[in-house]
């Protein structure tokens, strides 16, 4: 049966084309004397060739904006987030933005790398408001590729692209993300078909359950997500230890799942002028993003141990103490997206470097207690724990 395209039966019968399919049957014996090809990156370690990856966040976190930058760096030949890409050609299929706002962020982006829209011949936007964008359907046990996947295949060929981003799951699949036949058929067949056709990285973009924000695992509903996803990583907001968020501005981008490299690097962001930074990243030509090198968490302790003292109060080491420094530092506007954990390794490190030292004060009761001090400051010096 041939597969219709037309407008009025908008989907493609998945079946009837994967009946049709030859069986290959291979013998590894062929192999000998041969190496194998080296794996394909669009940025290594993180985003594959020829698969699919996914992005989870909460909405609101800047999924879009990482995808639209991803694109950019591809582009023209720059970094992503401090991490080298592919030069390739890209098709975004947007289905939460519309043209002025894909127009509005890509303004800002601009001003990071330095570059114009004359730069930009190797992106193609899809910006899909308020449309029907779903890839595929399901029925009767059936996958139903839609007219707008064949149209979406069409032009990445066209445009010859390695990167298609998909902008949002929840858009694009409309199917039931707890049926795991659904979700594999969908992430192997739908959007994996799309990168194997166009030889590409697929990028698609998610929202995890509520239990996954809870347990910061970025999971969604279903594991079938899970298991068929070749990669998966999640963008987040830090948290402090007692759930508080510190820092609005900060991200942290975290590889959870990686068939060919480590899982739970992480990368710390920061949202800043329309962008997404990191700690090493400097100002562009244009200045808009401004010097953002920022201090070590060593340096930043020591400037809020002083700030402190001259406040007339004491830090301890101690993490049962009320005043325990990590934590009241973590809490300071003047932190510099530090978090709690940061200043207890630059804590101990300062202790091993012998910077700082422990010393005693008197308290309202006249009962001696432990602070932290310069080194270079301490009176009745206390052997650190």
């Amino acid at each position: 049966m041939a597969r219709s395209n037309g407008r009025d039966d908008p989907y493609s019968d998945f079946d009837q084309t994967r009946q049709q399919e030859p069986l290959v049957v291979v013998d590894p014996v062929s192999l000998l004397g041969t190496t194998a090809p080296p794996r394909q990156w669009l940025v290594r370690d993180w985003i594959p060739m020829f698969r699919v990856t996914a992005i989870y966040g909460a909405g609101g976190e800047g999924k879009t904006l990482l995808g639209q930058m991803l694109a950019t760096a591809c582009a023209i030949d720059k970094p992503w987030l401090g991490l080298k890409t592919r030069q390739c050609n890209s098709v975004l299929l947007y289905c939460e933005d519309d043209l002025d706002e894909m127009h509005r962020r890509q303004q800002d982006i601009n001003q990071l790398y330095g570059c114009g829209f004359e730069d930009l011949g190797a992106m193609k936007w899809v910006p899909r408001l308020g449309h029907d964008n779903a890839l595929a359907t399901f029925h009767d046990g059936r996958t139903l590729r839609s007219y707008l996947f064949d149209q979406l295949l069409a032009a990445g060929k066209a445009h010859e692209a390695q990167l298609v981003v998909t902008d949002t799951l929840a858009d694009v699949f409309a199917g039931n993300e707890n049926d795991r036949a659904q979700a594999r058929a969908f992430s192997q067949g739908v959007l994996g078909l799309l990168a194997r056709e166009l030889k590409s990285a697929v990028l698609v973009f998610g929202h995890p359950s509520r239990a996954g924000i809870n347990t910061g695992s970025g999971e969604s509903g279903s594991t079938a997500w899970l298991g068929t996803f070749r990669s998966q990583i999640y963008l987040s907001t830090p948290k402090a230890d007692d759930g508080a968020v510190s820092d609005p501005d900060a991200r942290e981008l975290t590889r959870k799942k990686a068939n060919a490299a480590r899982r739970d690097d992480t990368i710390e962001l920061r949202w800043k002028d329309g962008v997404f930074i990191t700690p090493t990243m400097s100002t562009s030509a244009s200045g808009i993003v401004g010097s953002i090198m920022r201090r070590g968490a060593r340096e930043v302790f020591l400037h809020l141990l002083d700030a402190v003292i001259a406040e007339g109060r004491h830090v301890s080491e101690s993490p049962h103490a009320r005043n325990y420094a990590p934590k009241l530092f973590a809490q300071r506007p003047e932190r510099e997206g530090f978090r709690q954990a940061d200043f207890k390794r630059a804590m101990e490190e300062l202790y091993s470097q012998k910077v700082i030292a422990n010393d005693t004060y008197k308290g309202p009761n006249r009962y001696k207690y432990e602070c932290i001090v310069r080194a270079s400051q301490a009176v009745h010096a206390v052997a650190a724990n």
